[in-house]
């Protein structure tokens, strides 16, 4: 089976080959028959993709140790879900996936040819011929998932206990998605700067695709975590990790696009802008996979690879090709006509350029917190690492310039605004912000940033929810409906418009997460013999006991704590430290007690010694806020995405 999946891959390699030769033929000759020839090659590429994919998962659920990749992330007493995981658990399978996910947009993208402006098809054929040929090549040469041993073993190495969670089922699928989306308004853009056509039609179409893949990759970046929160035991969700960070890099930048891709919609403006950011994000998927699978970067919390892989020479080349062919094009295309409209400086367009501008700021930072060891390495001769410190100290004073803009960008009118009705709209808003941030003085907040933070959150939702209700309004008055008649109808008629305005929301209450949780947490290291007691904030904690329970694999030291909030008895935590045969340590399970407030979250240290056993305790503040964030991120842009009556209205 193993032969079989490896001629598949090559299948997969010359059928991609010949697509790029075909179509690219069919472009410059005008021939139909070869653009045809060509989709067929790319389908039939894709299949044999698909067939690679199905024969490895059989290799994996059979336990077929011979081979080496199942041989490194299966075991016999490994859980039937996590044998299917293992299909991404490792380098190989990781980019085999990629190369599967990708294959199926391909596949999509061929039956949906007809949307796309005449002329650019054959030329997007090409470019996705030779993505679709570049995963092959890494597939059939360094990323070969089907080599084996000699002989076979009797048992294998089972995958990594940390990746024994369900994160892990879905953090990679979905994150890959994101990146084999992106693939589409990569390959849209470059086509339209191969024909001329910087202004083509088919934009609403590119926007879906453009949403969808912003939507997997940040729904990607939140599940990976959420992961880290319940898994790893360090007690965050985020550390600004390198492979944490290289994933954030794209979906800022892909936020950008989005949103200069609905004005250009709308508008005709930011035509170049909108070019350079598809090109940008499409390398910034290799690029946060060349941190994550390269070695280029050692990672404390991911780690793929220690020192510089044989992929990372494959993926920086690609990176490089691709980026001077795209700026080669781009200068090549310098004389098309500009933006037929200037930018008024009170004005959306202006609010959106500035937007713009703020979340390359922050992806150019990340970007730069990443490299800077290696920049720090070539000048000064050391590495110097930028720790959590200087990403806050950027972050911060360029998020809030995100939240002031998401409240005022909804008030300003296309091509130019009065400045006396926009701060006559600006009343409620900022009376709004103002309100809560004396409430939250007198409830004891003191702490200048969070009073300043939470207003501003506070000014962009009623900026927000004020025009829904508003719009709400207005609509039941005029067609003398009920309120909740007029809420439905207007959500039918214009899904674009409220779906946006739904995600913004949810990027705030994601940002109130965020604050709150960082701002406001309480930790503490306790060691505890049974019957004895800690306290945090308005938390205490008894240890009751330590049940050991020995299984296949592993030994589970189980912790008993009875939590209350005064003298009253509100629940049990139990954490684990268990111990794990295959890496000959411990991994901690952490347990946490979740309320709209905060969040108690204990992980046991070490086990009993001498009869005391140590846990570390944290109080987090709102964090749940950022996993209700992240639903209604989804929420708001499924219903953004579906088909409604109108679909030209703007939605920004």
């Amino acid at each position: 089976m193993a032969y079989i999946g490896y001629l598949a891959l090559l299948l997969a390699l010359l059928a991609s080959a010949y697509c790029a030769m075909a179509s690219t033929w069919g472009a410059y000759t005008g021939r139909q028959k070869w653009v045809e020839r060509g989709e067929n090659a790319l389908l039939v590429g894709s299949a044999a993709i698909f067939l690679a994919t199905a024969i490895l998962l059989h290799l994996l659920l059979s336990r077929d140790f011979q081979v080496q990749y199942v041989y490194a992330h299966t075991s016999s007493y490994q859980p039937t879900l996590y044998v299917f995981s293992a299909l991404w658990a490792g380098q190989e399978g990781s980019f085999l996936l990629w190369a599967l996910l990708y294959s199926a947009v391909v596949a999509i993208v061929v039956r949906q040819r007809r949307h796309l402006p005449n002329g650019l098809w054959p030329h997007m054929l090409t470019i996705f011929a030779v993505i679709h040929f570049f995963f092959a090549l890494l597939l059939v040469t360094v990323q070969n998932p089907f080599l084996l041993y000699p002989v076979r073993p009797m048992e294998g190495a089972g995958i990594l206990p940390a990746l024994e969670n369900p994160g892990m089922v879905i953090h990679p699928p979905v994150l890959f998605l994101g990146y084999a989306v992106y693939s589409v308004p990569f390959a849209f853009t470059m086509a339209g700067l191969i024909t001329g056509q910087v202004q083509p039609t088919g934009l609403s179409w590119l926007r879906r695709w453009s949403l969808m893949a912003w939507l997997f990759l940040g729904l990607g970046i939140l599940i990976g975590a959420w992961w880290a929160y319940v898994e790893l035991g360090w007690g965050g969700y985020w550390a600004w990790d390198p492979v944490e960070s290289a994933s954030l890099i794209p979906w800022l930048t892909g936020t950008a696009y989005l949103h200069l891709l609905l004005a250009q919609e709308r508008q005709a403006i930011f035509k170049r802008w909108t070019a350079t950011l598809a090109i940008a994000t499409f390398l910034l998927c290799f690029f946060g996979t060349l941190v994550t699978r390269g070695g280029i970067i050692v990672s404390d919390l991911h780690g793929f690879a220690q020192s510089t892989q044989p992929i990372a020479y494959y993926l920086i080349g690609f990176i490089l090709v691709v980026a001077a062919l795209s700026v080669a094009l781009l200068y090549l295309r310098r004389d098309l006509p500009r933006d037929e409209q200037e930018i008024e400086p009170l004005s959306r367009e202006s609010s959106l350029l500035i937007t713009n501008l703020l979340f390359v700021g922050l992806g150019i930072a990340v970007l730069l917190g990443i490299v800077f060891p290696h920049i720090s390495q070539i000048v000064w001769g050391i590495r110097i690492f930028l720790d959590s410190s200087f990403y806050n100290r950027v972050f911060a004073p360029l998020a809030c310039g995100l939240i002031l803009l998401l409240g005022i960008c909804p008030l300003l009118g296309w091509r130019k605004s009065s400045p006396q009705k926009l701060l006559l709209r600006l009343r409620i808003p900022i009376a709004s912000a103002f309100a809560l941030g004396v409430l939250l003085f007198a409830l004891g907040i003191r702490h200048l940033y969070a009073l300043f933070s939470f207003a501003l959150i506070a000014f962009a939702a009623s900026t927000i929810l004020g025009e829904l209700v508003h719009a709400f309004a207005t609509r039941s008055r005029l067609h003398a409906e009920s309120l909740f008649t007029a809420i439905a109808s207007s959500h039918r008629s214009n899904r674009r418009r409220y779906g946006a305005r739904l995600v913004h929301l949810a990027i705030l209450l994601i940002a109130m997460g965020v604050i709150g949780s960082s701002l406001y947490k309480t930790e503490t290291s306790v060691s505890l013999a049974r019957g004895e007691t800690a306290t945090i904030q308005n938390y205490t904690l008894c240890y009751e006991g330590m049940e050991v329970i020995p299984e296949a694999g592993r030994q589970r030291h189980i912790a008993t704590l009875a939590v209350y909030r005064g003298s009253s008895y509100i629940g049990t935590l139990k954490p684990e430290k268990n111990w794990y045969w295959n890496i000959a340590n411990y991994l901690t399970e952490v347990a946490i007690r979740t309320t709209l407030v905060d969040d108690l979250y204990v992980a046991l240290d070490w086990p009993e010694e001498n009869g005391r056993a140590t846990f570390r305790i944290y109080v987090y503040s709102l964090v749940i806020w950022i996993w209700i964030g992240g639903g209604l991120l989804l929420l708001g842009t499924l219903i953004a995405l579906w088909p409604g009556a109108d679909r030209t209205s703007e939605t920004i």
